[in-house]
Parts: structure tokens; sequence; C-alpha cells
């Protein structure tokens, strides 16, 4: 079970096997001088492959995680409030799982529908099989509205992704 993107390999070569979850402080954002594109070979709980036209023309926050991750589980409220407070704006969240085990994010997402509605600009998938995974969770990517990784964040949700979402909105 791996992570796909070839785009992290320009945005930033750490992305090479999983490791445990991160605790410190987000890591300050890397970004490259040419943006890299996103490249995300992922599925929703329903088996659709995802594609980028659910996210053209939007600002997203690309959030990578898993349920054995208490950083990450930590961090997802924190971002579906965020999501909420752009409903009137071109942004999308895209949450992907990398965990090794189907199940546990489907039994994840399951509690999640039955406790809250899920947003129209909330994209919930799973890692494709056989994708690099990071080497730090959570993963934070931001990308702009013409589906260009512009910074990365590794470990806590960094207050500067919604300073740079605020930033690249029109």
């Amino acid at each position: 079970m791996n992570i796909l993107i070839p785009c992290l390999i320009a945005v930033a070569a750490s992305c090479a096997g999983f490791a445990s979850a991160q605790t410190a402080p987000a890591k300050a954002a890397s970004t490259t001088t040419a943006p890299a594109p996103l490249d995300l070979q992922a599925f929703g709980a329903n088996g659709d492959k995802f594609t980028d036209d659910r996210i053209r023309g939007k600002v997203a926050i690309v959030f990578y995680w898993s349920t054995s991750c208490a950083v990450c589980r930590d961090s997802l409220p924190e971002l579906r409030k965020n999501l909420n407070g752009w409903r009137d704006k071109p942004f999308a969240l895209v949450t992907v799982n990398v965990d090794k085990n189907a199940s546990d994010w489907l039994g994840y997402e399951r509690i999640q529908g039955q406790t809250q509605a899920q947003p129209k600009s909330l994209i919930s998938l799973r890692l494709d099989e056989g994708k690099i995974t990071p080497m730090k969770l959570p993963l934070t990517l931001l990308v702009d509205a013409k589906g260009k990784v512009v910074a990365r964040y590794e470990g806590r949700l960094a207050p500067e992704a919604w300073d740079g979402v605020a930033d690249l909105m029109p």
C-alpha cells in the first residue's frame, strides 16, 4: 500500500517509505520554483478513481493521514471546520487515507457518515495500492486552482496552510 505521487518527487524527495506519525510541530512549507502538478492515484469508498477535474478551478488542501496516527485523527475535525468556513469559495478538502487495511479506513468513514454530514467540498479517498507512502504523517499539500502543488507541510496541521489558501483565493 502506498501513496501515488510522482509530483512529490518534484516537490520533496522525502517520500519513500512509511514511518510512524510525526508529533512535532509542522515543518515550514517547502515550495518549488515551478509548482509540480498533483498526480493523485486514489479512490473513494465506492471504488471510483479520483480525477483531478473534481478539484479543477479550486484551491485545495490535500491531507494524507492514517487511522493509526493520533495527530492525523486530531487534525481531521479542524480540517472539516475550516472547510465549512470556505463553503462559499472555490475550495476543496481532499483527505487521503494511507492505512494498510482498507477496512480501517472504511470503518472510520462509516462512523463519520453516521455522526456528521459530509460537505460537498470534502473528497475522502484511499491511496491506490502500490503507490509511494509519505515518510511522515500527517502530510498536507496546498494545491492551487491550476492543480499545482505550491506548498508541502509535514507534521501537525500548519496555520500557514490556511494562510496559503487565503492567498490563493480569487
